[in-house]
């Protein structure tokens, strides 16, 4: 890992820790709101991204990359079976599988 501030290389998993927007941060934060001219959209291609940029005051969505939906877990395999498919029907058959997925992480992202 690499420390953005200090430059300083880090062999292994570094801790994490949840940004918390309070002190002096959260204050600067909170009076450009109130004086803002434009609103701030973020990207988003997941609910857990969509619900971390409304935290830090997102106003909306900007940019959702469907093709990230895929990355984890099963999600990929059925989007590979799509691309291997030998016809359309098979692509349609791991489209079915695909279109769930899709769907409900929309409704997570804009709802």
């Amino acid at each position: 890992s690499l420390n953005g501030t200090s430059g300083q290389v880090i062999k292994g998993k570094v801790p994490m820790v949840k940004p918390d927007l309070s002190g002096p941060f959260g204050a600067i934060l909170k009076w450009a709101n109130e004086i803002k001219l434009l609103g701030v959209r973020a990207n988003a291609d997941t609910p857990k991204d969509a619900a971390t940029a409304f935290g830090f005051g997102a106003c909306g969505i900007g940019l959702c990359r469907t093709e990230h939906m895929f990355f984890e877990g099963d999600r990929i395999d059925a989007v590979r079976e799509m691309i291997l498919a030998k016809d359309e029907a098979g692509r349609k058959v791991a489209l079915k599988k695909i279109l769930p997925y899709q769907k409900k992480d929309f409704d997570g992202i804009f709802h």
